[in-house]
């Protein structure tokens, strides 16, 4: 089995110090309706740490939600994913369906140049060639009680030899936005940012605590950071 980061306040805060430039660079490039730059002020949750594979570097993982709702992930030294606060998609609530009704303002060809045109603006265009062809799979519109939900599914699987790639967009076609960005590709790996604190493992926090060296066996958890 793999080992874990042993996530502490520590770890965590240097983590996020890391990674709120990155977000707010990445944000401003998409015109994201999110402030920027992106400060402790504007994180409602954050988590990192993650498992610890042998022979491979530790990586540095994050999970941010910021307090107006918008999500981010980070790993392999990219952005992989982001989120809208309200994506039909991802709605978990069937009484709430109706709030997704709207009108159709995008046609499918259009949806999937805006795909395309976030992807340039990200720089992963180039890195992720398999999305300049017709997508794997297309979702919508939908129909919901004689009404149109007006969101589309774009989505773009391909293998190179054993690797296995996928990048999917949900996009509000009322507001001509996208709601969600997700993807998985080892042509987007590359060097995570410098955080300037050695992760400890989980095996050798256990050790630790095993030979009397840690006072609780639990940390607490990670605190937010002070305005800057």
């Amino acid at each position: 089995m793999p080992d874990w980061i042993h996530v502490t306040v520590e770890y965590s805060n240097a983590v996020l110090v890391a990674l709120l430039p990155i977000f707010s660079d990445f944000a401003k490039k998409l015109d994201l309706p999110i402030p920027t730059p992106i400060t402790s002020e504007h994180v409602q949750r954050f988590v990192t740490g993650g498992p610890v594979i042998p022979g491979y570097p530790i990586d540095v993982r994050g999970y941010l939600i910021l307090t107006n709702g918008w999500r981010f992930w980070y790993s392999l030294g990219h952005v992989d994913s982001f989120e809208a606060p309200r994506n039909y998609f991802t709605e978990q609530d069937p009484d709430r369906v109706a709030e997704y009704v709207g009108s159709l303002n995008m046609t499918r060809r259009e949806a999937v140049a805006l795909a395309r045109e976030m992807l340039k603006r990200m720089g992963y265009a180039e890195k992720l060639p398999q999305t300049s062809k017709r997508p794997t799979k297309f979702d919508g519109p939908f129909k919901w009680r004689g009404q149109t939900l007006p969101y589309y599914r774009i989505e773009w699987e391909w293998n190179t030899g054993t690797q296995f790639h996928y990048v999917e967009f949900n996009i509000d076609a009322q507001k001509k936005q996208v709601t969600k960005f997700a993807c998985a590709s080892t042509n987007l790996c590359a060097k995570p940012p410098e955080i300037g604190v050695k992760p400890e493992l989980r095996s050798e926090y256990l050790k630790r605590v095993r030979e009397g060296k840690q006072i609780y066996q639990r940390d607490p958890p990670p605190e937010r950071l002070p305005p800057p």
